[in-house]
């Protein structure tokens, strides 16, 4: 269609970010911005629209200023556009309004500060979207948020067409935004030659309505479209010069000056959703959350350590601190949410973990946080679990199971019962046959039972001042009869671990012969040099044995020792009576650079047995402690009178 009006707005966008995964692949950043910033400067005629993410911006700093200075160069010459949005890019629609105005207006301060200008306009990560952002996006001052246009609603007609991809206003309680809906990549763009890709929009081309497209590319995209050919030119140099031409229907251009052109109509509703995998889930943010376990557990601890945070008093400075430590958790990334790139969960959770422990280790005010025991419903299960909460530790108890499900230990910033387990933890309780302990001994998971670890454990006392807690449950005994059991079980908690004495009584008029078993889970890492190892003492041979984690049994131990490389951490187990000890490695897959490596140590199970024969209304007792030890304290002294040696 020849005609001198150009009715096709068009704007290319770009995403600058330093993602985790980037990091974790240890991408050269460096050489992929340089190259595209010296492509895309050269292209003074070529408008665009950049969401530039906190994590880029502190990238940028110090020895790679000249970034901010090429982009005030093209801010200067109106050549570009800034997008605002969460500073650490997290799910927006996941957060509580105070998060969402603290991330955003953290994101405007910076650009500011960088660029001396405010934006009008906001990315939103994953196109995270419900319609309760709309009244924080207006406090923040934004006019109009980018959402994928997969969001958007496909039966909406205006003046009997198609909508397409027209800007649409949004309403909630009262409070209205213009949302642009994108396209986040066109897998055919580089394959096209200009004049194709020209010929393509120009066929959408209206003699009355006009049309805008909005089209997010990878950074990588851009500089292949940025190398030149033999004459000189480049993909976008030519694509530009066919723009520009007098009988042109496309006009290049960014989102401030298409809200500039915006035409006013009726508002439409976009439900709440959310890509993941590139592929709209049709729910929103929370549901994808609710339905995972391990995001579930990370977003739990998220909403515990902002509650905790956000009731600070006193000191403002603390505070924000500890408030900005606890936005860094929430960056989309450290979900795990994307099915699709399973090699990389492990590790997200890992740095989501250490982020939500530093800031939850500042909210521990000196002279106002008090070590003990305290109740709080922390996995949002409508139970109260009880939390241990020492300076050196966290340990959390839950009444299913009575375990602990989460041992958080402050000088590694590491939760060492996160693991790639559907149901793990310290301290879990079974009662075997013969039988069932042989299989367990031959590897076969399969054989532990619900005796007891499935049951929901009874609170008796708690008392805070010993920080103790003690538990009680009962259950059935299958051994060719069902047999009633019960157990006592009580926690025993101090600054370098607990200990858990348990009193297992046969409830039965016939004799038990059984095997008490405890379970304890810890998650290890090994690095790039070292891996977790273990030690024990093993009284049949009477000889101290050192070794790598593998699969293993032992009769009997009289104790263990295990040391986790990656957070410097030892743990060391001892029980009152000698147990017998089965070791069964966990295997996770795990992103090393280029490759995916499947059997990498992701932690260990440690089954601790007892051969059990009561007569009917007997008890016995037993006995596991658990000390955790920092390995980086008590070794800095002998490593610095070494270094003064040499």
């Amino acid at each position: 269609m020849n005609t001198s009006k150009k009715n096709v707005h068009l704007c290319f966008c770009v995403q600058l970010s330093i993602s985790y995964l980037q990091q974790i692949d240890k991408n050269d950043n460096a050489s992929l911005y340089k190259t595209f910033f010296s492509g895309i400067q050269a292209e003074e005629k070529l408008p665009l629209t950049i969401f530039a993410t906190g994590s880029f911006l502190e990238w940028q700093k110090g020895k790679r200023q000249a970034y901010s200075m090429l982009l005030n160069n093209m801010l200067s010459r109106k050549q570009i556009e800034l997008l605002g949005g969460g500073y650490h890019q997290p799910y927006l629609s996941l957060l509580p309004a105070s998060d969402v105005i603290g991330q955003i207006e953290m994101m405007t301060a910076a650009i500011r500060t960088h660029f001396g200008k405010r934006p009008r306009g906001l990315f939103v990560t994953a196109s995270a979207w419900t319609p309760s952002l709309i009244t924080p996006l207006i406090r923040c001052g934004m006019e109009y948020c980018l959402l994928d246009y997969r969001l958007f609603p496909t039966d909406i007609k205006r003046n009997n067409q198609n909508i397409g991809f027209s800007p649409a206003i949004v309403e909630d309680k009262g409070k209205t935004i213009t949302v642009f809906p994108y396209i986040p990549d066109d897998p055919d763009f580089i394959n096209r030659t200009p004049q194709e890709f020209y010929d393509k929009l120009a066929a959408t081309a209206s003699s009355t309505d006009e049309s805008m497209y909005l089209l997010f590319l990878p950074v990588k995209a851009y500089i292949k479209c940025l190398e030149k050919n033999k004459d000189g030119s480049n993909w976008f140099s030519s694509f530009v010069e066919l723009c520009n031409q007098p009988e042109s229907v496309i006009r290049l251009t960014h989102t401030a000056e298409l809200m500039k052109r915006r035409q006013p109509h009726p508002p439409m509703y976009i439900a709440p959703n959310t890509i993941l995998c590139d592929t709209p889930t049709g729910h929103a943010t929370k549901h994808a959350i609710t339905i995972q376990r391990d995001a579930f557990k990370i977003y739990s601890k998220m909403m515990y350590v902002n509650m905790l945070a956000n009731g600070m008093k006193g000191d403002k400075a603390r505070k924000k601190y500890a408030l900005q430590e606890l936005w860094k958790a929430q960056n989309a990334e450290l979900f795990a949410l994307e099915a699709c790139i399973p090699e990389y969960h492990n590790e997200l959770r890992r740095i989501a973990y250490r982020k939500l422990l530093v800031a939850e280790k500042q909210t521990r005010l000196p002279g106002i946080f008090t070590e003990g025991l305290t109740r709080y419903d922390i996995d949002m299960d409508g139970f109260k679990e009880v939390l241990s909460q020492r300076s050196p530790l966290n340990m959390y108890v839950h009444h299913h199971g009575g375990k602990i499900f989460e041992c958080d230990v402050f000088s590694a910033y590491k939760n060492y019962s996160d693991m790639p387990l559907e149901h793990s933890g310290m301290f879990i309780d079974y009662l075997l046959s013969e039988a069932a302990l042989q299989r367990l001994k031959n590897g076969q998971l399969e054989a532990l039972t619900a005796v007891f670890s499935d049951n929901t454990y009874q609170e008796t006392e708690i008392n805070t001042i010993r920080s103790e807690l003690k538990l009680s449950t009962a259950s059935l005994f299958d051994a060719g009869i069902e047999q009633p059991v019960s157990l006592r079980k009580q926690y025993t908690f101090f600054s370098e671990g607990t200990q858990v004495q348990y009193i297992l009584k046969n409830d039965s008029p016939f004799n038990l012969s059984a095997y008490f078993i405890v379970e304890i889970d810890i998650a290890l890492e090994e690095t790039d040099s070292v891996m977790p190892s273990l030690s024990l003492y093993d009284c049949e041979e009477n000889q101290k044995k050192e070794r790598s984690i593998t699969t293993d049994v032992f009769n009997k131990v009289s104790w263990i020792q295990l040391e986790d490389p990656e957070g410097k951490i030892q743990f060391t187990m001892e029980a009152n009576e000698v147990p017998g000890l089965i070791v069964i490695p966990v295997y996770g897959i795990c992103k090393r650079e280029t490759e995916a490596v499947e059997q990498m140590i992701r932690g260990v199970r440690m089954f601790f047995y007892w051969k059990t024969d009561l007569n009917p209304n007997y008890e016995t007792e037993k006995m596991l402690f658990l000390k955790i030890k920092n390995r980086k304290i008590s070794r800095t002294t002998p490593t610095a009178t070494a270094v003064r040696a040499d």
